[in-house]
């Protein structure tokens, strides 16, 4: 079975939600047609911030039939508990269905084998450590992208941390970092007054809360100014994209120079010195073998030359690819300023935040402790948007205190 796996060979009897077996060869997996609509729009409710429960009442409330229902009514296995066509019963999701179905690599076409073993001393299966899972990618046509996939499971692992909190968690949960420590920051009420029922939210560093002084600073924040800060920014960003994308591009690469080690400049200057040499010793080679051949080249002489200069020609063709691999990474720094562009210029007009909209232009903000500046508190709070990364070089503003 290993064998057939690495070969991206589908044996399983019934194939995931959302795939059939090929026609042509029951070995492949295939979108179909009725159910691979209804996991994309798993992954659209998951990537708005919905929750397993909530797509699940969606779901329900859009009289779409759980898996068991088609598995059954197809004929590819039997659901006992089938009562007939319209009862309620089609319609009612298992979260840990949606689970699966939210986080499994065959719906970015990638075959995922072995992942049980059977200890046959007890007659049960148990589940293998990740890294001994048989995983062979680009295997099946893909139901949802990858750049959806990866931002399914960024949510699904903010969704796990959440799970035990006992308020509707903050839009930054998740999502902001203390760039000292590493750890997250938790939001939580704080009374605004003793006499008050009022709860202002404020930010603070896990490993302060949980470890004192000891482990971190407190990196404190109010959440509502967290808010108009991000807020803030994404309008401004959002604005200048709008009335002119191409100076917002040369900005956002010119920040990206900043913020690389790498000068580009002097990669270009090097990529033509090398070929120019390697143009050189092109024609030294042919010459030698052309006057070798004419006899005007002793063979002993071409031994001893030939050598040398297909060594600098080894040598300089590494160096020019290793040159060549970050200029495609630069390449595709340009690219992704030209999708971080055309996303965040839809925002011009954003009058509020929420986290569907936080998750799909941040990926982090790392909130600065507070420090003195000319006699004022200021705090450092840098934005980390998708694609791009951060914008500045100490942070996306200060906010004084």
């Amino acid at each position: 079975m290993t064998t057939k796996a690495r070969a991206g060979i589908y044996h399983s009897t019934v194939p995931p939600f959302g795939y059939r077996k090929s026609p042509e060869d029951s070995h492949k997996l295939i979108p179909d047609a009725e159910t691979a609509p209804i996991v994309r729009r798993m992954y659209e409710l998951a990537v708005q911030g919905k929750g397993y429960k909530a797509i699940g009442s969606v779901l329900k409330n859009e009289r779409i039939p759980i898996p068991a229902y088609w598995h059954h009514v197809r004929g590819e296995r039997t659901w006992t508990r089938f009562k007939g066509e319209g009862d309620i019963s089609n319609y009612i999701w298992n979260e840990t269905t949606i689970k699966w179905i939210l986080s499994h690599e065959v719906y970015i076409g990638s075959l995922v084998a072995q992942k049980q073993s059977k200890l046959f001393k007890v007659g049960k299966n148990y589940v293998k450590p990740k890294d001994e899972w048989v995983v062979v990618k680009d295997i099946f046509e893909p139901i949802v992208d990858l750049e959806l996939w990866e931002r399914v499971q960024e949510v699904n692992g903010k969704r796990r941390r959440m799970c035990k909190a006992k308020r509707e968690p903050s839009i930054f949960s998740g999502i902001a970092y203390c760039p000292d420590c590493g750890r997250r920051i938790s939001f939580f009420p704080e009374k605004s007054s003793k006499n008050s029922e009022r709860k202002t939210y404020f930010g603070s560093c896990q490993s302060y809360k949980a470890n004192g002084p000891d482990a971190c600073t407190p990196h404190r924040i109010k959440e509502q100014d967290l808010y108009d800060i991000v807020l803030k920014d994404i309008k401004e960003w959002a604005a200048m994209a709008l009335a002119d994308e191409w100076a917002v591009l040369d900005r956002v690469m010119e920040q990206q120079q900043l913020n690389s080690t790498v000068d580009y400049g002097l990669i270009e200057g090097k990529k033509r010195t090398i070929g120019k040499r390697l143009e050189e010793i092109e024609k030294v080679i042919s010459k030698l073998y052309e006057d070798y051949a004419l006899g005007r080249l002793a063979g002993t002489s071409i031994d001893n030359l030939m050598p040398k200069y297909q060594r600098e020609q080894e040598e300089l063709k590494k160096q020019l690819f290793a040159l060549q691999e970050q200029s495609a990474e630069h390449d595709s720094t340009e690219q992704n300023a030209g999708k971080w562009i055309s996303l965040i210029r839809q925002y011009s007009d954003l009058k509020e935040l929420n986290s569907c909209i936080i998750n799909e232009l941040i990926t982090k903000i790392l909130v600065g402790d507070k420090r003195r500046v000319n006699g004022e508190k200021v705090q450092s709070i840098e934005i980390h948007y998708r694609f791009i990364g951060n914008l500045t070089d100490s942070g996306n503003g200060e906010t004084i205190q």
